[in-house]
């Protein structure tokens, strides 16, 4: 029998359940799918956009997506998870349109992808891809093995890697449900699903929707794991994996972030001095560990072009990409993370930054629009988070989501451009809203005082 999708396999009583919230998600979702249908109507009919394939492929997603929205729609009967997906799966459509028109390196990709895919039709697979792998050769490569059966349709194909980026938003939650049941998962639903840079960014041809998806895999079997249900090594393995192709400092940062929380993480069945399941399955965990982490390692070296991950090598890599980054109308003067007052400038400008006093642009006064609505996130979850350092060792997957969020700013802290900065906190932002989601100090006491006692 299938795990309920929306609980992380806890059943809800029905003396405990309440009714799902009273806004209506579902018509949500029809509202944006009939808007963003419009949408590829209108701009195929009147304004002649070669996007009329959406038309087709956009009721085919959502057929596809179907057996999730009705696994999440059984199993969550607090609030209408399903709702939230279908419409956070609209409007990463909706968003792919606009990814589609002020494309970039999204439409280089296509291009190269198209020329790819010819070669795969023909059943040859070992081609040229022009870029480095891992890096940019291997998203290249993953365009043209998606282009084969859109027919290399370039709107067709952002659909597609569309599509994978909701998907590791679903799997990023179904990690969290998996680790985390006792949270609110309410509140993480709606922040990852309705969140607009994770709506945004990820909805193009790019790296940001595939790291999505690897993300998401990768988090799911790490949960998996550090709650001891099966299969959570062979998900962990595959997503960073996927990780690596395209971004092998990005799963580094996940396998470190992973082993902090499998050393800390505790074990209540463990005795000390003796020798149990639970014990050889964490000594065999480590070893892994200690491989995995060798072999990523050795990637980003390759990766970053760099002798070692040494503290001059590293520091070496932040100031070229310092360098590299410092471009554009975008470019700021990037903070030093190396002292603790550095530190923390370095957590607002990767969190928060651009501010309103430097946003210039539609596009930067949205992010930084946004940034001021996630610190006020923040300052309003006092509470939430002061329960953090308490269940660091009972909750392991909540070491995870801190150790790879104090990581992840340290390391692209020195991006010297809003621009890119933006497209690059997609990548963070779901370990942010695992630590919004935790419950807040005294939530569970209060519950358990309003609960009534059982007769005996």
């Amino acid at each position: 029998m299938a795990r309920p999708f929306g609980t992380g396999g806890v059943v809800p009583s029905p003396s405990t359940s309440r009714a799902r919230e009273g806004f209506p998600w579902r018509l949500a979702a029809v509202v944006v799918f009939v808007a963003c249908f419009s949408l590829y109507a209108w701009q195929t009919l009147i304004a002649g956009r070669p996007v009329g394939g959406g038309l087709l492929l956009l009721p085919v997603l959502f057929m596809l997506t179907a057996p999730a929205f009705v696994r999440a729609s059984r199993s969550e009967s607090t609030f209408d998870l399903a709702g939230l997906m279908a419409t956070g799966l609209a409007l990463r459509c909706a968003a792919a349109y606009f990814r589609w028109v002020n494309g970039a390196d999204a439409h280089v990709y296509h291009q190269v992808g198209a020329e790819l895919a010819r070669s795969f039709r023909s059943l040859h697979f070992s081609v040229d891809v022009g870029r480095e792998v891992p890096g940019t050769g291997a998203l290249r490569y993953i365009a043209g093995l998606v282009s084969v059966p859109t027919n290399s349709d370039e709107f067709l194909t952002f659909l597609v890697f569309t599509w994978f980026g909701f998907w590791g938003c679903v799997l990023l939650y179904r990690a969290f449900v998996t680790a985390l049941p006792g949270a609110d998962r309410s509140r993480y639903a709606k922040l990852i699903f309705l969140w607009p840079s994770l709506a945004f960014w990820p909805s193009s041809i790019g790296k940001e929707s595939w790291i999505m998806l690897t993300l998401g895999l990768a988090m799911l079997g790490a949960a998996r794991v550090l709650v001891r249900r099966r299969g959570g090594y062979s998900l962990l393995t595959a997503g960073l994996a996927g990780m690596t192709l395209v971004r092998p400092h990005v799963a580094l940062l996940a396998v470190v972030a992973f082993g902090v929380a499998f050393l800390v993480g505790r074990r209540d069945d463990s005795r000390a001095g003796v020798v149990t399941p639970t014990s050889v399955a964490k000594a065999v965990g480590i070893v892994m560990l200690l491989l995995v982490g060798g072999v990523l390692a050795t990637k980003t070296v390759a990766f970053l072009k760099i002798d070692d991950l040494s503290g001059s090598s590293v520091d070496t890599a932040l100031q070229s990409v310092r360098e590299r980054s410092a471009e554009g109308e975008s470019q700021y003067e990037s903070p030093n993370p190396g002292t603790p007052g550095g530190y923390v400038t370095a957590f607002v400008t990767t969190i928060a930054r651009p501010l309103p006093t430097e946003a210039h642009g539609f596009e930067q006064l949205a992010t930084s629009a946004e940034g001021l609505v996630l610190f006020g996130f923040l300052l309003t979850s006092r509470r939430r988070l002061a329960s953090v350092p308490r269940r660091l060792r009972r909750e392991p997957y909540i070491t995870f989501a801190l150790a790879y969020l104090l990581m992840f700013v340290y390391a692209f802290s020195a991006i010297s451009n809003f621009g890119i900065l933006a497209r690059q906190r997609v990548q963070v932002l779901p370990f942010v809203f695992v630590l919004l989601a935790v419950p807040a100090v005294g939530a569970a006491r209060q519950r358990d005082l309003r609960t009534p006692p059982v007769p005996s």
